[in-house]
């Protein structure tokens, strides 16, 4: 991921809830975006396109709420409960933006006047010599645009060149997957106040703000307004370089996937 760790905010992943996980990562590998099988527990399976060696879409289905909240993820299932309710499902959930030091991102945006939830996750192996696991920050009176933080246990650049140097001894390519295949490039959602929202979000995150486009490193957020008062606000979809899409826009598991014009 060139480039993606000279701000200390970035793109980490985008949660996709579905309602049939085979019959999502079919549409999505159907659309050039090749899927793998991830967890599976009782209540909760997920599965994801890996855009980079740090950067993914997850796929995920909760068939049991209770069983689901059980598990080790439970805690954090339940913060996000209301937020993936409140969307369409199938649909785009929320998004996750990597810090370094999420209990200092959980601090700042206390001292800013918003809810905070802090849940760590921590598993029972040790990766890299350190404890397993990732802290993630939930600012919960947040509008439904705005996304979660998350930092790794050991950090995500240690995690990602374990990735790298696993493919490459599997006879694969150093390179992430992205920098020839496809790639994510935004994040779409829809505002009724898009210069606002596009506004307040640049300003915490630190990232530059181009007209109603948040350019967030890793996936640019962009606000587009709502087509109707009852559209409800929110994420909506993404847009992919080289991804091969025969239509665009295309719809898979109730989210747009749109072909970029960006050029690199």
């Amino acid at each position: 991921m060139p480039g993606h760790h000279e701000h200390p905010y970035s793109f980490d992943h985008l949660i996709h809830i579905v309602d049939d996980l085979e019959a999502a990562m079919t549409s999505y590998d159907n659309l050039g975006l090749p899927t793998h099988a991830a967890l599976s527990m009782p209540g909760f399976r997920n599965a994801a396109w890996g855009i980079d060696d740090a950067r993914y879409i997850e796929l995920a289905v909760i068939d049991d709420w209770d069983a689901a909240s059980g598990s080790i993820y439970g805690e954090t299932l339940s913060v996000m409960r209301p937020t993936i309710e409140a969307s369409t499902t199938p649909g785009l959930a929320s998004f996750a933006v990597h810090v370094p030091d999420a209990p200092a991102t959980a601090a700042l945006f206390r001292d800013a006047g918003y809810q905070v939830t802090v849940c760590d996750i921590r598993f029972d192996d040790q990766v890299d010599g350190q404890d397993a696991g990732f802290t993630e920050v939930f600012v919960t009176d947040a509008p439904a645009w705005f996304p979660f933080f998350i930092s790794y246990s050991p950090p995500r650049e240690v995690i990602a060149q374990l990735r790298t140097d696993h493919r490459v001894t599997q006879g694969g390519d150093s390179e992430p997957p992205s920098e020839r295949g496809p790639d994510l490039v935004s994040l779409l959602a829809y505002s009724h106040t898009p210069s606002h929202d596009a506004r307040v979000l640049s300003e915490l995150l630190r990232c530059e703000l181009r007209g109603t486009t948040v350019a967030l490193p890793g996936a640019q957020v962009h606000f587009e307004h709502s087509p109707s008062p009852d559209t409800t606000p929110g994420l909506y979809g993404f847009s992919v370089r080289r991804a091969g899409l025969t239509e665009s826009p295309a719809f898979v598991a109730g989210a747009m996937a749109t072909s970029a014009i960006t050029q690199e």
